[in-house]
């Protein structure tokens, strides 16, 4: 294991580059450098004022320079160009950083990146300026981590939460929890190095004490986890009922986008079709599906196998039935197979759509057949009742979730996985001081907490853990 506290040099010196801004036609491409020799390379290809060359010491830190970027050794211009100077340790990596704003164009910015390749950078690995911040100590590792997290957020609820963490928060709470665990465990050892000093016995209530309340918040942090992983990875919700009830319409209509074939015919949609919706912070994989039917061919065969293959995966069953109409052999097979999941960690929903035309659907029946008492009535075709399904789906996925109102949420596995380890070890530590434990075995007990605790933040690690984490960036962050 290592330790962050110390200065990280990128690999003997490296100067890294990449291009820091999406591939394809934008506006402005960015290409960022990071290394010692990131404001000697700017000065020998960047041109100001017609054609004139800065020195290294004309360049200012915090500064944007307004020219061109030049071939070397040629000065024939290769892009006009803003140049951004960072000097260290004032820069995102501690290190000098040089960001040259490009035309977004995929020439112009690969001309640019290769002209700095040429003067002695190197192409810089997925992550790698994230991961020089944090090996030279300007942010933790749950910061970095929140970095990614916060790139990759699909709605504000998992946005603001990586927020939080990027700043620092969770940096906070568990070296507060650090700290007092260290001091626990200092008091012992002073105790068991120097045991003829005359130092104060040990207070087993006391570190019990103290021991209970760190359970305490670590349990509270864990609640957060489902809550969390929901937030972060969005909610699959599938869409199911026999053929022509209006599954791909109301499929549309949650997109509000014509995404999902919609005729007269039924069986329209042989294929699943998936879409991403918003509702109060929450995001939904919204995934069509294929009618259920009886196959008459291999493709509705095919089709309904995969709708099978969906319902495994899906938090959030939508099952539509036509209120118009009674039930049929098609429903009741659609009700036996929605039944099959009673067990699982899912959710139901059940709609009653087509209330326009006359209620022909027994619905006393339906509930004794399906085991739920509640429906959602609504009509496709009048747009009614389709705000109080969307209110009901996010309702529903939060109803079993600890959701705290000011306090973190944790959503990272790994994360997870340590305070897992200490929650463990903690329950075991108090029962076995409730028991007189031996005062050394308290000891170990104690430091295997504060490294798994370091492990949250970063400040004990290992190479394999941070090539992980950094593998799941872009190239350029």
């Amino acid at each position: 294991m290592k330790n962050q506290q110390f200065q990280y040099t990128d690999k003997d010196g490296d100067t890294i580059v990449a291009i820091s801004t999406p591939p394809g036609i934008g506006g402005i491409g960015i290409v960022r450098l990071s290394g010692p020799r990131s404001i000697e390379i700017a000065s020998k290809i960047f041109r100001y004022k017609g054609n004139k060359r800065k020195n290294l010491e004309e360049f200012h830190s915090h500064r944007i320079y307004y020219g061109t970027i030049v071939a070397p050794g040629k000065d024939t211009m290769a892009d006009e160009v803003l140049l951004t100077v960072m000097r260290k340790p004032e820069s995102y990596t501690r290190e000098d950083v040089v960001e040259i704003n490009c035309h977004g164009g995929y020439l112009a910015i690969n001309k640019v990146l290769e002209i700095v390749q040429k003067m002695g950078a190197r192409i810089a690995e997925p992550g790698e300026f994230t991961k020089l911040a944090f090996l030279n100590g300007r942010i933790d590792l749950s910061q970095a981590e929140a970095v990614i997290d916060i790139i990759k957020a699909s709605n504000e609820k998992s946005w603001h939460s990586s927020l939080r963490h990027l700043s620092g928060d969770l940096r906070t709470e568990i070296n507060n929890l650090k700290n007092r665990i260290i001091d626990i465990n200092a008091r012992i050892e002073a105790v068991l190095d120097f045991p003829d000093q005359g130092l104060p016995e040990i207070d087993h209530k006391e570190i019990t004490s103290t021991l209970k309340k760190a359970l305490s918040e670590i349990s509270e942090l864990l609640n957060t986890v489902k809550y969390g992983q929901l937030i972060k990875e969005g909610i699959n919700a599938i869409i199911l009922g026999k053929t022509n009830v209006g599954k791909s319409s109301l499929f549309n209509i949650l997109l509000k986008q014509n995404k999902s074939i919609v005729t007269p015919l039924p069986g329209t949609t042989r294929d699943l079709i998936e879409g991403f919706i918003n509702i109060k912070g929450l995001t939904f994989n919204l995934i069509d599906t294929a009618g259920m039917k009886s196959p008459e061919n291999i493709i509705e065969k095919i089709s309904l196998e995969r709708v099978d293959q969906q319902m495994e995966y899906a938090r959030l069953f939508l099952v539509m039935f036509d209120i118009s109409e009674p039930l049929d052999a098609n429903d009741i097979k659609l009700i036996e197979k929605v039944r099959s999941f009673h067990n699982r960690n899912n959710f139901k929903i059940i709609i009653l759509n087509k209330t326009d035309l006359p209620a022909r659907l027994d619905e006393v029946e339906l509930q004794q057949r399906i085991g739920e008492k509640e429906f959602i009535k609504i009509s496709i075709k009048k747009k009614t009742g389709i705000d109080t399904l969307t209110e009901k789906m996010s309702s529903k996925v939060l109803s079993d979730l600890y959701i705290p109102e000011e306090g973190l949420v944790i959503s990272n596995k790994r994360h997870q996985e340590s305070l897992l380890n200490i929650k463990n070890c903690l329950v075991n530590l108090i029962t076995g001081l409730e028991k007189s434990v031996p005062i050394d075995l308290v000891s170990l007990d104690l430091k295997y907490i504060i490294n798994q605790l370091g492990k949250i933040t970063g400040e004990s690690y290992d190479e394999e853990m941070l090539n992980h984490i950094f593998s799941q960036f872009c190239i350029g962050k």
